[in-house]
């Protein structure tokens, strides 16, 4: 094969030169009949900007007409570099309508292999082409279909309304129950489960507020084939949708000017179309809500980004939306500027392979579908190159000349026959969709809100449960230890008193009986019988407090890592309730020092019949004047009654220490017992309304999950 490849090299450069492009230099080699071209710059900008430097290339290689060549390849490097920075191929040796037919014979084989995604069901495209008349039949077929399908749906949402006001009135009885206990106003967890029962209400009866509204709004275009488009600002949306609209082009480049609000609805070809904002702009939950109707409105999605910047933010974007059971395209948006000279959109209307550079767009076309397998979870996505300028420049009258060639080279009739054939194949079973699964949709929807609420509150009763057992065995424990301290407490007063007795006897055995009461009161009460206990219960139930107080930093620690929205407070048991208890069990005090108060005053009369007889027995030696043998008696007589008198008193002592702990354990555990009534029956309470609105949920749960599988049931008779 004679080239002189010196001369093409030649001929090139000279053409750049010519032409105005400075620093390139053109390198030339052949493999068997491909010739191979690399471009190479010291500037970045010349070989950015490859559309100019393929025009010149193109045109020069033309020129030499090489007989002997079949393909060429054309590359872009930077010098000092061996990557390179782009590549295009094309045939060679071919006019420019052969190389026109030859881009189109490609374009059919490449359409040939594309898959459609329908619901996530990759269906195999035919070279099937879809007259006028077949899509208007396949439009009216749609809408009879979406008809039928709107009445199942009014039918069922009206179970799902129907189940939705009973679940709410059982746990609205539920609450109404529990308030009919006596002093039920005073419970806090009453009011907590009233609380639960409103946030439940209004959660099932805002999703079915949104049910309505979806069908509602569908219902007003059920005649309509509706298509959503999305995409991010400046990929090309203003610009396809002036083209479509055939506006004046006063939108096109303004797409960062617009709000989330600004939802643009028109017709094309029969179809109704829904122009969203740029996707990045969707921010929030609101932003989100109002995407998410849109899907839940079309039938068909369509995504515009552009070959400039594919990224996937963009996508990621998409997949925060919710999950697309629609069939779902990418229309790639060629950035590939024409209308700078008339000299070159001729060149480039007869040569579209230019701006359709096929290597590159089969990267950014494997880009794209491996960002929306990542994101969106789908697979086998079609991609449709447009040139979405090109569709606007057919429509405006300054390029009425090249109108045909224009709208040829935009690709756009190639999107409007994707369309087309997904509505005559799968029209029916799409707008059957946009309903049967909205409908599941909102059913899964309020069936979750619900399943949430029944799990948050599963596990709020766990937790009550066992904070129920521990208050219980704090309680235990608080009158165990309680009752050890009064035993101890008086044990210790009494103790006090016995060791007196002997001292008392033979120090006051000579006294009157008035004298030796009086002494022996005193000797009483120094002890503070009655203060010391008070003091004593006091200090069980400032300790009762304290250890209430940590259960309730406990508990609140507890809920709150569990992330529990329905919150229980002790706070106002604790501090007031408390607070009444101890004056209760002052007034239980001042009942106990009643009672005991012989036990107390145990020094009368009546309980000293032995001292009495000590008194006439010491009085009867004082005055008695006797001999030997009879003051041995009396001496005899006078210890032995001494002893009797200890033993009687260290008796009486020991009965009276029963009596006065008893008492005081007594009342102490009356009032415990009370006080951990009034705390553990509220939690018994709220524990039971628990029990009984998650039986509610679940019972309400099992009936909706039984709704949506007769609708799907019904649905799938109209497939």
């Amino acid at each position: 094969m004679n080239i002189d490849l010196d001369a093409i090299a030649h001929h090139l450069n000279q053409s750049l030169s010519l032409n105005g492009i400075i620093g390139v230099t053109a390198k030339v080699s052949v493999n068997h009949d491909c010739l191979k071209v690399i471009l190479v710059s010291q500037k970045t900008k010349e070989i950015t900007d490859r559309g100019e430097l393929l025009q010149f290339t193109i045109t020069s290689l033309r020129d030499l007409k090489l007989t002997t060549i079949q393909t060429v390849k054309i590359h872009g490097q930077q010098i000092n570099s061996f990557d390179l920075d782009w590549s295009y191929k094309y045939k060679y040796g071919l006019s420019s309508e052969n190389n026109s037919n030859y881009s189109q014979d490609n374009q059919t084989k490449h359409q040939i292999k594309k898959q459609n995604t329908t619901s996530n069901n990759p269906v195999k495209r035919g070279q099937i082409k879809v007259s006028q008349d077949e899509f208007e039949e396949a439009l009216k077929k749609c809408s009879k279909m979406a008809n039928s399908a709107y009445y199942i749906s009014i039918r069922y949402a009206k179970k799902i309304e129907i189940a939705i006001k009973n679940f709410n009135s059982n746990i609205e009885a539920i609450s109404h129950e529990i308030l009919k206990i006596k002093g039920s106003e005073q419970f806090q967890f009453a009011t907590e489960l009233e609380q639960i029962q409103l946030d439940i209400q209004k959660l099932s009866e805002d999703s079915l507020e949104d049910l309505v509204i979806s069908l509602n709004q569908k219902r007003k275009h059920l005649e309509n084939f509706t298509v959503a488009l999305f995409g991010r600002t400046k990929a090309g949306k203003s610009t396809l949708r002036e083209t479509l609209t055939r506006g004046s082009g006063s939108t096109i480049g303004k797409g960062s000017q617009r709000t989330t609000r600004d939802v643009t609805e028109y017709s094309w070809q029969g179809l109704r179309l829904l122009d969203t904002p740029g996707i990045e702009a969707y921010k929030g939950d609101d932003d989100t809500q109002k995407a998410n109707k849109i899907i839940d409105q079309s039938d068909i999605i369509l995504f515009l980004t552009s070959d400039d910047s594919v990224q996937p933010g963009e996508f990621q974007a998409m997949a925060q939306l919710q999950q697309i059971n629609k069939y779902f395209a990418v229309i790639l948006n060629v950035k590939y500027d024409i209308s700078n000279k008339l000299e070159d959109l001729k060149m480039i209307l007869d040569m579209p392979e230019i701006v359709f550079d096929e290597d590159r767009l089969s990267q950014q076309k494997n880009h794209i579908q491996s960002h929306i397998k990542e994101y969106l979870n789908l697979d086998n996505v079609d991609i449709v190159p447009i040139h979405a300028q090109a569709g606007f420049l057919s429509t405006q009258a300054e390029y009425q000349e090249y109108s045909s060639q224009l709208w040829e080279l935009s690709k756009i009739e190639e999107l409007y026959a994707l369309i087309a054939y997904q509505i005559y194949t799968n029209g029916q079973k799409l707008r059957l969709a946009t309903f049967s699964e909205s409908l599941d949709y909102f059913i899964v929807l309020i069936n979750q809100k619900l399943a949430v609420a029944k799990s948050q509150l599963s596990v709020q009763l766990k937790v009550m449960e066992q904070k129920q057992r521990k208050i219980e065995k704090i309680f235990t424990e608080v009158e165990k230890d309680g009752n050890k301290k009064i035993k101890d407490r008086c044990d210790s007063l009494y103790d006090l008193i016995e060791n007196e007795i002997g001292k008392f006897v033979d120090n006051y055995s000579d006294k009157d009986i008035n004298g030796r009461q009086r002494e022996w009161k005193r000797i009483v009460n120094e002890k503070h019988i009655e203060e010391t206990m008070t003091s004593c219960i006091d200090e069980i139930f400032s300790d009762l407090r304290e250890k209430l107080q940590e259960f309730e930093q406990e508990y609140e620690y507890d809920i709150k890592n569990i992330q529990i929205d329905m919150e229980m407070n002790f706070s106002n048991i604790t501090k007031d309730d408390t607070g009444k208890l101890i004056k209760r069990v002052g007034v239980g005090i001042g009942a106990v020092g009643a009672a005991l108060f012989v036990a107390a005053n145990w020094w009368n009369p009546g309980g000293w019949v032995v001292g009495a007889g000590i008194v006439t027995t010491v009085a009867s030696i004082g005055t008695s004047v006797a001999g030997d043998r009879e003051k041995a008696d009396d001496d005899k007589n006078y210890k032995k009654d001494i002893a009797k008198e200890k033993d009687s008193l260290k008796k009486q002592v020991k009965q009276k220490r029963e009596i006065t702990i008893k008492a005081y354990q007594d009342s102490f555990s009356e009032n415990i017992i009370e006080y951990e009534i009034k705390v553990v029956s509220q939690m018994k309470i709220y524990i039971q309304g628990l029990w009984e609105i998650i039986q509610k949920l679940d019972d309400s749960c099992h009936e909706i999950a039984e709704i949506n599988k007769q609708m799907q049931e019904d649905f799938d008779k109209l497939k």
